[in-house]
């Protein structure tokens, strides 16, 4: 990643320091995805910072919050929520949404899903239930634990084992 003649690059420490723990698998997932469509596309000729657009089908706050952090896609105003993508077989699904993701850099677009299977069987069912208020104390820590083994899990992969790349295109003017 370039912001103008400065090279910038981000570990998750970085992002971990940006966002905190609230919302670590989310923030996790953007880290992967973002490392997945690096290695897929802008391994020797990284995007400029102020060229990225980011869509994402999940709408969590750590998301957000980690390409926040490496894009500024939300401060440009370049950050876009999608309401209409379905879990697929290269797509998980999410307690919201769908972790689908869409980066451009105004050249390329590519389209990636973080696979199924990724995330533990009961994480979704388990966030469900927080959501709606219905977890006690020690459900609430139980899902917290959880979370964290799935952040070193999915840090622990490489980023072709835990993402799909779905579609690599050129935009069309």
């Amino acid at each position: 990643m370039t912001d103008g003649e400065t090279v910038l690059e981000f570990r998750f420490d970085d992002l971990l320091r940006f966002h905190g723990t609230r919302s670590i698998c989310g923030l996790t997932v953007a880290y992967k995805v973002m490392e997945a469509a690096w290695e897929a596309i802008w391994q020797g000729d990284p995007p400029t910072r102020e060229s990225l657009d980011v869509a994402s089908a999940f709408p969590g706050p750590g998301t957000r919050d980690g390409f926040e952090m490496v894009t500024r896609a939300v401060t440009r105003g370049t950050y876009e929520v999608l309401t209409d993508v379905a879990p697929s077989d290269l797509v998980a699904e999410a307690a919201k949404g769908a972790y689908f993701f869409r980066l451009s850099d105004g050249q390329q677009i590519i389209e990636l899903g973080l696979k199924p299977g990724m995330l533990p069987e009961e994480f979704i069912p388990k966030r469900r239930k927080m959501a709606r208020g219905e977890a006690t104390e020690d459900e609430a820590a139980d899902f917290r634990s959880l979370q964290f083994a799935f952040s070193d899990k999915l840090r622990g992969l490489a980023a072709k084992e835990a993402v799909n790349v779905i579609d690599i295109r050129p935009v069309v003017q």
